[in-house]
C-alpha cells in the first residue's frame, strides 16, 4: 500500500513539473526592464514568405519585350533625288521597340515566334527642287514604324538559366508617314525589309536567386530579363531603302 501511494505521488509530481516547465518555456524572456518597469522583449526577425520558388514556377509560354536604342540612318531617295541624310540627318535616330514572343517548341534549344513593332521619328527642313542653297521655312517630320515577324532561337535548356544568347531572322515591313508643319499634303508609304538579330538575355536571378519567385508572386511575371540586342535591316526597295543597323537594350517579361 505504501509503495502504491509513493508511486501515485511520483506521477502527480512529474505531471506538475512538466506542466510548469511547459508554461515557463512558452513565456518569452524579457531582454531588460526600462525605467517605468515595463518588460522589453526582443523582436523576432520578419521573414518573407515566397510561395513560388524558382524551381516550381510554371513553364514559360511567351514574353513581352520593351527596348530602347538607336536606328538608322536610311538610304531613302526622294523622287527629286534628295536623300534622307540631306533632308533629315546622317546620324542614328532614337527608337522604342515593342515585341511579343510565343513559344513554339524545343530542338537543341528553344524556338519562338516574335512579332514586333516600334516607333522612331526625325525632323528636318525641306528642299527647293530648283534651288538647293535656299532652306524653306516649313519643317518636315518623318515617323517610322519598323514592323517585323521573326523566328527566334535561344541557346536555352532551362527556365532558370542566367545567360541566354539568341539569334533570330525574318522579314518585316516599315510603314512611314511624312508630314509638314505648314499643313500641306502628308505622304504615307512603306517598304519591305529582311531582318537578322543577335542578342543576350540576362536573368534578374543573377542579382537575387529568388527574383523570379517574388516577381511571379507579386505581379504574375514568370521571369524578368535584361535584353541586349544588335539587329541588321536590309531594305528590299531601291528608292525606299530602309537598310540600317539597330542597337537596343531593355527588358523582357516572361509569362
Amino acid at each position: 500500500m505504501k509503495l502504491l501511494s509513493v508511486f501515485l505521488i511520483f506521477i502527480l509530481f512529474s505531471n506538475f513539473a512538466l506542466s510548469a516547465e511547459t508554461s515557463l518555456s512558452a513565456t518569452p524572456r524579457p531582454e531588460k526592464i526600462n525605467d517605468e518597469g515595463d518588460y522589453l522583449y526582443k523582436a523576432e526577425k520578419p521573414t518573407e514568405a515566397i510561395y513560388y520558388k524558382v524551381d516550381n514556377l510554371p513553364p514559360i509560354k511567351g514574353a513581352f519585350y520593351l527596348r530602347f536604342g538607336t536606328i538608322g540612318p536610311y538610304d531613302i531617295t526622294g523622287s527629286s533625288g534628295t536623300t534622307f541624310q540631306q533632308m533629315y540627318s546622317d546620324d542614328s535616330s532614337f527608337v522604342v521597340v515593342f515585341e511579343y514572343e510565343r513559344y513554339l517548341g524545343n530542338l537543341l534549344g528553344k524556338w519562338t515566334l516574335k512579332l514586333g513593332t516600334g516607333i522612331t521619328t526625325e525632323e528636318g527642313n525641306g528642299r527647293f527642287a530648283n534651288d538647293a542653297s535656299t532652306v524653306p521655312r516649313e519643317k518636315f517630320n518623318f515617323l517610322i514604324l519598323p514592323n517585323t515577324a521573326l523566328l527566334n532561337y535561344k541557346l536555352k535548356f532551362s527556365d532558370t538559366q542566367i545567360l541566354t544568347p539568341y539569334v533570330e531572322g525574318g522579314a518585316g515591313y516599315f510603314t512611314f508617314v511624312e508630314y509638314r508643319t505648314d499643313g500641306d499634303e502628308s505622304n504615307f508609304g512603306g517598304a519591305p525589309v529582311l531582318a537578322g538579330s543577335a542578342g543576350l538575355l540576362i536573368s534578374m536571378n543573377l542579382l537575387d536567386k529568388n527574383a523570379a519567385g517574388i516577381m511571379y508572386e507579386d505581379y504574375g511575371v514568370n521571369h524578368l530579363w535584361f535584353d541586349l540586342q544588335f539587329r541588321r535591316y536590309q531594305g528590299l526597295d531601291n528608292q525606299k531603302d530602309f537598310s540600317s543597323n539597330m542597337i537596343t537594350g531593355g527588358f523582357g517579361f516572361a509569362f
